[in-house]
């Protein structure tokens, strides 16, 4: 069968599609952004799930109303379609600005979670029509036309975290409006429509004066419900985004300063802001006298126990926050004072006059860093008397229970190792984290500190630890060399002074503390295995985090996701918990929508189409499995490689960059060659799979190895391998789409639309599905479940030439589906 040529214009019809996949892909990124502040960062996978929800749905509408789609109506559709999505995004936005969703186990949340799903979803059906048709309903090459689709995600990824360079959240999400609708009006000229153009420049301008007076104004379109309670923006003096954060800094205020874990302390006042990161993470900024000594009252706080044993010597802060670590290291004395922050929004607020008062960012003692703590200390020569991280995470982790991965790769043992590598002999590691009387990550503090001293051919790792404790925060400390008899004398002296609770420390036996009986298997393990065996528990995994398994926070195991557990009073856990829930819900919200729009359309359809013979039935079988499982595969194989290399590169917005648009770049070149070779015959439609299961296998194999040898190296070159290994693997992934049009295609001339929303379901399955495969059994093996799902699409290809013989022999040699 041969489809009808399109009365379309090939580069104006080009320039839309490229247009839509890059907003629509950056729309993915912005929304993902504004639900990490709106709802819990767990949620932000809920855009993932419902934009190829969406797109999935988009194709099944093409599918179900080909007549919308027909050679002389595709054009103006396109244009109409476009301009649907222009209107979609901003009122998809406003709709989440107003719905206040909150995580509980009621019905009610249930109903709610399928209205907030589908509000989410509302652009991504109109991007999903787009490019389903565009697709599917042209006869265009497929492998330029999906090139320039997979063209425009490469470019939309990335463009995300430029835009919020310039723009809030809010303001960039509604720019996408204004690219739809000059997709509309590429569309529209593509047809030669010019109604349909008229209008397109119409919705540009009023869109664009939208999005301008929002950027513009302080009182515009922005969150009013925050983690769902209403957020008071009246006492807020300075607002700012990227693409990991959103930075809020309040007015000065005098009062009683804010400690993590307080101990003995005299009664001060002092001129403070709050820096809240994502509505709900937080830190101070104290106005500091020119030589800090008016923030003496730092020493009382649990997290400066280890300047308390060492203070003096160089000091690295990993995690600047509001700079109370580096003022803390300044006030004991410390030189020079050296702080790591990923998060550039933090430093650009110490740089400036909020911050100046704090007396660190002018200070000629201190250095300030914009890179990620691990990488940079990887590839530094410096050595310091102390290195700490207090709290580190924005609730990113915590609260999500591991399902963002960004700042996990600061807790695991290969990290810790590069960490310890950089201390003095005589230095100490320091890292501060909630405490729970042991039910909690102390234990796996403990047991990641153990891991990492082991691999350094340690034989008595209890001789480097110890943990004191005030309020509800711990500090685990880690000595390169065993602790003195000087430092226990002074851990000794802090729980007679300030009141902290030395929970471990060395000393005869097990030890001293009360939490010495409890921590002694951890701290006696003579090896990793023994180690892994004491703290994989019945309902927690305490197991030390690896970079192949880098959930640190993740401390539930599944069996006991919906069990309570003795002592459980909230915290982490309860962290784990709500986040769980949250993804049941969403993922129980994206059936109902997906039952909804996906699964009874196509019921409908295809009972119309009951008379169907046996084989073309089959042979759509046959075919909903093979895009099913490329979509599956896809999924499986991007997020194995963007956590894995994003360690490497040391910046989320990284791998973003490089790794996403490298990724998805490269496919559409592998998708652009498939129009020169002879992918729908034999033997070249069996080699892509092969091609593409061999380099899963590869970095499966290879990936661990290569990035510890390439994480010392400068960022050029870690740029360049990460971007070169991710291109390598798209292109083999980009030829799986075009090779399977050209084997399914001719036969199932309507139901390619549906084809490609099957696509669609396999990637929304794996998108929460490889998150709970990599809790499971770790990022290697997400790499060889990816590479067995192409293996098996080569039965699916030796039937579908078998069973559509005919339209694949007319098909040879030709380049056009």
């Amino acid at each position: 069968m041969t489809l009808p040529v399109p009365t379309l214009a090939p580069r104006p019809f080009l320039v839309g599609l490229f247009l839509v996949t890059a907003l629509t892909l950056a729309l993915e990124v912005l929304l993902t952004r504004l639900l990490s502040v709106i709802t819990w960062y767990s949620l932000a996978f809920l855009v993932i799930g419902m934009g190829l929800f969406g797109l999935t749905a988009g194709a099944v509408r093409v599918y179900s109303t080909p007549a919308l789609y027909g050679p002389t109506r595709i054009g103006a559709q396109l244009a109409r379609d476009a301009l649907l999505l222009a209107a979609a995004i901003p009122v998809s936005y406003v709709l989440l600005l107003l719905v206040p969703l909150r995580v509980e186990p009621a019905a009610t949340t249930v109903v709610l979670f399928v209205v907030f799903a589908g509000i989410i979803a509302l652009p991504f059906i109109a991007a999903g029509t787009l490019v389903a048709a565009s697709l599917t309903r042209t006869s265009l090459p497929i492998g330029r036309v999906y090139a320039v689709d997979l063209a425009g995600a490469a470019v939309g990824a990335p463009s995300a975290p430029l835009l919020l360079g310039w723009l809030d959240g809010g303001s960039a999400i509604l720019a996408m409006a204004v690219f739809a609708a000059l997709a509309s009006w590429c569309f529209a000229r593509s047809a030669s429509d010019p109604a349909a153009s008229r209008r397109a420049l119409v919705a540009m301008v009023f869109l664009g004066a939208i999005t301008g007076l929002n950027a513009w104004s302080d009182h515009g379109l922005v969150p009013l419900w925050v983690k769902g309670r209403p957020e008071d923006r009246r006492d807020l003096a300075l607002e700012t985004w990227n693409s990991h954060s959103r930075v809020q800094v309040s007015e000065e205020r005098v009062g009683t300063p804010i400690l993590w874990g307080r101990g003995k302390c005299p009664q001060v006042h002092v001129a403070q802001r709050w820096i809240t990161i994502d509505g709900d993470a937080g830190t101070a900024l104290y106005r500091a006298d020119p030589d800090v000594a008016s923030l003496r009252f730092l020493a009382c706080d649990v997290t400066s126990a280890v300047h308390h044993l060492r203070p003096t010597g160089p000091a690295a802060i990993v995690g600047v926050g509001g700079s109370r670590d580096l003022q803390t290291a300044l006030m004991f004395g410390h030189t020079p004072v050296t702080g790591i922050e990923l998060n550039g929004r933090l430093l650009e607020v110490l740089k400036g006059p909020l911050g100046a008062g704090a007396q660190v960012a002018d200070s000629d003692h201190v250095t300030l860093i914009h890179d990620d703590g691990r990488s940079w200390l990887t590839r530094s020569n410096d050595t310091f008397s102390v290195v700490q991280m207090s709290l580190v995470d924005t609730w990113a982790a915590t609260g999500a229970g591991a399902h963002a991965l960004g700042e996990n790769g600061l807790y695991t043992v290969d990290a810790w190792r590069a960490m310890l590598a950089r201390l003095t002999p005589d230095g100490l590691y320091s890292v501060s984290r909630w405490y729970q009387g042991g039910r909690d990550e102390t234990r796996r503090l403990v047991a990641l500190a153990v891991a990492a001293l082991l691999e350094r051919g340690t034989t008595r790792p209890r001789d480097h630890i110890a943990v004191v404790s005030a309020g509800a925060v711990a500090t685990l400390i880690v000595g390169a060399s065993p602790l003195t008899a000087r430092d226990l004398q002074r851990l000794d002296d802090l729980e007679r002074r300030l009141n902290f609770a030395v929970r471990y420390r060395p000393g005869e036996g097990l030890g001293v503390g009360p939490d010495a009986a409890t921590l002694a298997p951890i701290l006696d393990s003579p090896t990793r295995a023994a180690l892994d065996a004491v703290t994989l528990e019945d309902e927690l995994d305490l197991r030390p985090p690896t970079d192949d398994r880098p959930f640190f926070f993740n401390l539930l195991r599944m069996g006991a996701w919906f069990t309570t557990l003795a002592d459980d009073s909230g915290g982490p856990i309860e962290g784990n918990r709500r986040a769980t829930l949250a993804l049941m819900l969403a993922f129980l919200a994206s059936v109902v929508l997906g039952v909804v729009a996906i699964v009874v359309p196509l019921v409908l359809r295809g009972r119309r189409r009951c008379g169907a013979p046996t084989s073309p039935r089959a042979l759509l079988a046959a075919g909903a499995l093979y895009f099913s499982l490329i979509g599956v595969g896809f999924m499986l194989a991007e997020i194995a490689l963007l956590q894995r290399l994003g360690i490497v590169l040391g910046h989320p917005d990284y791998s973003l960059v490089v790794v996403l648009s490298s990724l998805v770049g490269a496919a559409g070149l592998g998708s652009l060659l498939t129009d020169r070779l002879p992918v729908a015959r034999a033997p070249g439609c069996y080699i892509g799979p092969v091609i593409i299961a061999m380099v899963l296998v590869a970095l499966a194999a290879g990936v661990d190895a290569g990035a510890a040898a390439l994480a010392p190296a400068p960022l050029w070159q870690r740029v360049t391998v990460s971007a070169g290994v991710s291109a390598l693997l798209g292109i083999a992934l980009g030829t799986a789409f075009p090779t399977g049009m050209r084997l399914f295609g001719r036969a199932l001339a309507e139901e390619t639309p549906w084809l490609w929303g099957m696509n669609g379901v396999g990637g929304v399955l794996a998108s929460s599905g490889g998150i709970i495969l990599a809790h499971a059994v770790g990022l290697r093996s997400l790499f060889l479940l990816a590479a067995g799902t192409y293996v098996l699409l080569l039965p699916l290809i030796a039937f579908a030439r078998r069973t559509a013989a005919g339209a694949v022999r007319g098909s040879d040699g030709e380049a056009h589906t």
